[in-house]
């Protein structure tokens, strides 16, 4: 039996389709990943991502008349919308649009994305949720109608309830997995039902000129990671105010320049530690660091490892399959 659901993953693949999910794989031109489609109540449903990619095109939902929360687990989302507007989600964060708000297009800016898309279409979702769980308010759905008074979209950034609610979805076993996700979805409809949007400051990127800017520095510095540039050279170089550089490649990677290339260094790192037989010394200067010390510092800071340990631990987990 066809499992009907909400969303059309047309240019996928199907992997698994059972009863209570189906499973794509997604057909991605710079990467891989993968869509699971959960229907939980009558118009609605959850799909969870785990996306390998710089790029996303979303999957074209049937209803007109929906809602879309999406929550981000692991990675960075932008969203470019039908009105124009830059929505940046990280990670714990929430964002609400109304599909009439379409995404143009949905950029991952750190090549990699795991996230929860929960779809309720407004005239299918259930009308009496008291006869689900006693004392839930009737029709529940409806007040979602308030994120949308100034916009058709809006967001809420990460908060300890937010990964109360969330945090077990995405590693609840495949058995319960459905009915989890019910109890999980009536949660989330009594934490938005009592949110307070006003409490919600906004924050849109509308200067699309200077994000594409940034972009093409992101893009220049991580190709040549033996130099370590400076805010004051890097905004001279691309005709842009340091204070704008800093605000957008925060907005845009969800840190500041300096902490994202120490970052991108270390993981660079590990790829080469894993995949060469490069020595310490060359990686860590392949990847900027005149100091073998200093690169040792900094590698076990975030990897929890030092690099001679990481490369010993790669290599049995090989021998060990």
């Amino acid at each position: 039996m066809k499992l009907n659901t909400l969303s059309h993953f047309d240019e996928g693949i199907l992997l698994e389709e059972k009863d209570s999910y189906a499973t794509y794989k997604l057909k991605l031109a710079d990467g891989d990943g993968t869509a699971s489609v959960y229907p939980v109540f009558p118009g609605i449903e959850v799909v969870k991502l785990d996306i390998s990619s710089y790029r996303y095109t979303p999957a074209i939902v049937k209803a007109g008349n929906a809602v879309e929360i999406n929550h981000c687990w692991a990675g960075r989302v932008e969203y470019r919308m039908k009105d124009g507007c830059l929505q940046y989600v990280g990670e714990g964060d929430i964002f609400l649009r109304h599909l009439q708000n379409h995404c143009n297009s949905i950029e991952l800016p750190l090549g990699y994305y795991q996230g929860l898309v929960i779809t309720i279409d407004l005239d299918a979702a259930p009308v009496q949720w008291e006869n689900l769980l006693p004392g839930m308010p009737g029709n529940i759905c409806k007040t979602l109608k308030g994120f949308f008074l100034h916009d058709e979209c809006f967001m809420i950034q990460s908060k300890e309830q937010i990964k109360h609610i969330f945090s077990g979805m995405y590693s609840v076993p495949e058995e319960i997995r459905g009915a989890y996700y019910r109890l999980k979805i009536m949660e989330l409809l009594l934490y938005l039902y009592y949110f307070d949007p006003a409490s919600e400051k906004q924050v849109r990127i509308y200067e699309r000129q200077q994000v594409e800017v940034v972009k093409q520095i992101q893009k220049h510095i991580t190709e040549q990671l033996s130099h370590r540039f400076t805010i004051e050279e890097l905004a001279r170089e691309y005709c842009i105010s340091a204070t704008a550089l800093k605000k957008h490649f925060k907005a845009l990677y969800g840190q500041s320049l300096a902490a994202f290339m120490k970052e991108y260094r270390i993981r660079k790192a590990a790829v080469l530690l894993c995949e060469t037989e490069q020595s310490i010394a060359d990686i860590s200067a392949s990847v900027g660091y005149e100091s073998q010390s200093k690169f040792t510092v900094a590698f076990k800071d975030l990897m929890k490892v030092t690099p001679l340990e990481y490369r010993k631990i790669h290599r049995l987990s090989i021998m060990g399959r």
